[in-house]
Formats: C-alpha cells, structure tokens, sequence
C-alpha cells in the first residue's frame, strides 16, 4: 500500500510539474515567435549580421560558442555586447540590428551564452554564473581583439546583466562599461519554482532541454550571486542601471542603496522605468541606447 502511495504521489508531481512547464511555455510563446520574426528578417539580409563561431576545448570536451556581428570589418570602433536572459538567446536582441541609426553608432554583437541559442557545452549544464563567465572569456577577448584592442561595452538584461557584471569585474582589461536591463543581482529576485532543484535527477525526456536549462540556472542562481559579491564590490567600470518598477514602488534612493551596496567602487547611472512588461529591452529600446550613450561617454572621462 506504501509502494502504491508514493507512486501516486510521484505521478501528481510529475502531472503538475508538466502542467507548469507547460504554462510556461505558452507565457513565452508571443517573444519567441517575435523574436523568430526579427531573426529571419536580419538573417535574410546580407548586410544585416555576421555570424562567428569559436570551437573551444574543454575539461569535459568540446563545445562551440555563438555570436552574431552587425558589422563585417574590422575597424576599431564603439562595439556594444549584448548578453541574454535566462531562456532566451542571443535573438532577443536582434531589433537593435535593424534600426541603422543603432548601428551608425555601434558595432553590435549578441552571444549566445552556453546551453542556449547556437552555442553548445561539454558534460553537465554550466549552471553557475562562474562557470559562464569562464566559458565566455574567450569570446570577450576575441572581439575585443577583433575591436583593434580597443574596449567594449556590455549590455545584460536579466541573468545577462548579473553576467555582464561579473564579466567586467573580472576582465577590466577588455570591457570599460556595464549596462544592466532588469539584471537579475538579488536573492530576492531568483525564487526558482519549488520543485526545480528535482530535474536534476529526473529523466531527461519529461522537459524541454531550454525549460531544464532555465530552472537551473535559477536554483543555482542565489549561491552564484553569494559568490560574487566580492567580485562585484572591486568592478570600477561605469554602470547604467535600467530597472522597470511598479508606480507606487518607484524609490530612487532604495535601489540607488542597493546598486552601490553591490558596486561599491563604480558610477552608478540609474534609470527607474513605470513597469509595464518585465522584458526592459524589448519595450523600451529608447531607454536603453540613452542609457548606453551615457555610459559610453563616462567610460572615456
């Protein structure tokens, strides 16, 4: 009877873990499919982007990493990095690879960060923040190389911007300024669903690797944050901080606090936008490119 309980029980979890993974799914379709708009019309556009692929070698193996270039030379100029959210890739961005007045200004690249979009890994899912940032070194310096050696400038929404953060904090030598949209950097914002930590030894083929990936990367999330809080408090680049917040939320000096708690020895630029969707660069484009423009200012004094 105790046999037949604990099957019953594992059976409700496994019905509504699927119904959750589900409903996710379905919350996520619309920004897919307009994403999958955007990256079909740059890609058929020969002048639109450039892609790159590094093959890398690795403890477990080997593994490719992705990232898309709007501009096919080599000229030393103002390049802007973007880096993506959990579940999403580097397609998330691709608006900006449309807009010229954008690209006047900018060489834009978007990456793929490992697991996601065409960017693959070796052995167990990078789960870790630190476990990405290595991975990605190579990337960054390759087009900083490619920049003439001149630095860049990273932009991270979400999981992206925490990303970014430790990126810069820990390759000054390449990038000299952080724009973070909605950067996921607190505790408080990686409350994983209550039975995400399970799927790490569940079978594979009850979930989308991408729905996998992305609980993953929120169950390990907090401890990753913890863990570079020192690294945090040394970055010394210049930061432009959007942040989307509900009306009657809206208090400057609250998250001005906890900007320069984490930052201790950076300029901070902050930027409070009413909320009405989550996705701060996708709604608010504007925003972002002034934010990025101030930063690529300060970066220069």
């Amino acid at each position: 009877m105790k046999a037949v309980f604990n099957m019953f029980a594992f059976l409700r979890l496994m019905t509504f873990v699927s119904l959750a993974g589900l409903l996710l799914a379905c919350e996520q379709s619309t920004d897919v499919e307009k994403n999958a708009n955007l990256t079909q019309q740059v890609t058929n556009n020969p002048e639109g982007v450039q892609n790159h692929l590094l093959y890398m070698e690795g403890p477990s193996g080997d593994f490719k990493l992705h990232y898309a270039s709007s501009d096919r030379t080599l000229t030393p100029r103002d390049t802007l990095v973007f880096i993506h959210d959990t579940g999403e890739d580097s397609s998330s961005f691709r608006r900006y690879f449309q807009a010229d007045n954008v690209k006047q200004k900018y060489r834009l690249i978007a990456l793929d960060r490992p697991g996601w979009g065409k960017s693959t890994y070796a052995g167990d899912f990078p789960s870790r923040l630190e476990m990405q940032s290595d991975m990605l070194a190579p990337v960054i310096q390759n087009i900083w190389e490619r920049n003439g050696k001149q630095k860049i400038l990273l932009a991270g929404q979400g999981y992206g911007g925490a990303l970014a953060s430790l990126l810069a904090a820990e390759h000054p030598n390449f990038v000299r300024g952080v724009v973070l949209i909605n950067a996921t950097l607190t505790k408080q914002q990686t409350q994983a669903a209550w039975y995400a930590s399970a799927l790490k030894w569940l079978p594979n083929f009850f979930f989308s690797q991408s729905w996998q990936h992305a609980q993953l990367e929120q169950v390990d999330l907090a401890s990753s944050l913890h863990q570079a809080k020192a690294q945090f408090a040394e970055l010394t680049q210049p930061i432009g901080w959007l942040q989307t917040v509900e009306a009657e939320s809206a208090h400057p000096g609250a998250y001005m606090r906890l900007a320069k708690d984490l930052f201790q020895q950076a300029d901070i630029h902050l930027t409070l936008i009413e909320k009405a969707d989550n996705k701060g660069q996708q709604q608010y484009p504007e925003q972002v490119m002034r934010s990025v423009q101030a930063i690529n200012i300060h970066s220069r004094l």
